[in-house]
């Protein structure tokens, strides 16, 4: 049962990842991952687990100590949401939610097969759009 939630969790990764990085981008600093989690009315453990991957794939910078967080570590207007659905792996996690409806016979084979390349075709155009936003367009979208 867990595998089939693969995919909504890391919808919902990406989702927290791109408001994490609005809250970071508008702060300009250092930003602590209580305070992002506050903001966000989000469970600050999940949220250290995403902004944890942010950092592991360069786009986040931590700072430890009392005045530690996290910080972009480029321009926000240089960031684009591709970079970061890439980093929390959702194009992955939904070939895997999807494979995880087939059955493990001969057609649910078949099935993986055929879907392989509609799902590739499909995270192509998802990352082909996201490249187009940065986390500078999100943060002005929002009004901020």
């Amino acid at each position: 049962m867990a595998k089939r939630n693969i995919g909504t969790l890391q919808y919902k990764s990406f989702g927290l990842a791109l408001q994490a990085l609005v809250v970071i981008a508008k702060d300009g600093g250092t930003c602590p991952s209580c305070e992002i989690a506050k903001l966000m009315s989000s469970e600050p453990t999940l949220l250290r687990r995403i902004l944890a991957k942010l950092a592991k794939e360069s786009i986040l910078v931590t700072r430890e100590g009392r005045d530690g967080g996290y910080m972009l570590n480029k321009a926000p207007d240089q960031l684009t949401l591709a970079e970061v659905y890439r980093a929390l792996e959702v194009g992955e996690a939904r070939h895997q939610a999807v494979s995880g409806t087939m059955c493990v016979n001969d057609f649910g084979t078949q099935m993986k097969t055929a879907f392989c390349g509609i799902l590739e075709e499909v995270d192509h155009s998802v990352t082909e759009v996201l490249k187009k936003y940065t986390v500078a367009d999100v943060v002005r979208k929002a009004g901020y």
